[in-house]
């Protein structure tokens, strides 16, 4: 599925709920049907699950940021980490109650998949996506590999989106970027690397990944997706 493609219908969404359907249709359509959108920042405390009514129950009656490794690792970091039941034995350090919330999980048929955080574990709370799957640990990595950065951005772009709706948009402040800064985004959404983006733009590597920098601050964004997300979201790229 190309971006163009993910944008409009998540852009097409006018409701949070609409958001997270086109959102949770997109990730089923490439195999994770298991999904859970934790937004836990001290002014927004909002879960989404695609989980049977079961494990939601369990999750709202027995499971707390404490309990769940998602919140306690994956929060932790920017970086997509794997998860789920099949990937148990890359962490030995978990506690048993840790353990049994991903058990709980394998229960309710989510085998494994990645984290996208999109608000890194501090004072003001978390945030991130589980994206997971009942497909076993061998699938979901070819299908990560081919489609993973697609996955993620389209992640970060729904919260983008369901972040910004109950807000006025005479709320949100606009940044302008640069001619180079949108150009060098609109290559990476298309999935272009570095060097690739510097051979088609005629410049060096270092001043892509310079007008990506400053396309990230003026985003307020702490990784290149979460800047695409942002800047999609704000109708910055023309996408």
């Amino acid at each position: 599925m190309a971006i163009e493609a993910i944008v409009d219908r998540i852009v097409e969404a006018t409701t949070r709920d609409l958001v997270w359907d086109a959102a949770r249709g997109i990730f089923a359509e490439h195999g994770f049907d298991r999904i859970i959108y934790a937004d836990l920042r001290t002014h927004s405390q909002h879960i989404l699950s695609s989980y049977p009514d079961s494990f939601g129950e369990y999750y709202a009656d027995v499971c707390n940021p404490q309990d769940d490794p998602f919140f306690r690792y994956c929060c932790a970091s920017l970086d997509p980490r794997q998860t789920g039941a099949d990937y148990l034995e890359l962490y030995s350090y978990l506690t048993q109650s840790e353990r049994q919330v991903i058990l709980t999980a394998r229960e309710a048929g989510m085998r494994s998949g990645f984290s996208c955080t999109f608000h890194k574990a501090d004072e003001r709370g978390m945030g991130g996506w589980n994206i997971g799957s009942t497909l076993k640990r061998s699938e979901v990595e070819k299908i990560q590999a081919e489609h993973g950065t697609m996955l993620r951005l389209a992640a970060l772009y729904a919260h983008e989106r369901m972040d910004g709706l109950p807000r006025s948009p005479l709320d949100d402040e606009r940044p302008v970027l640069s001619r180079r800064e949108r150009d060098c985004l609109i290559h990476l959404a298309a999935g272009l690397r570095t060097q690739q983006i510097a051979d088609r733009l005629d410049i060096k590597p270092v001043t892509v990944e310079l007008h990506v920098r400053r396309a990230r601050g003026k985003l307020k964004a702490a990784t290149r997706e979460q800047a695409l997300a942002k800047a999609m979201s704000m109708k910055l790229l023309g996408l």
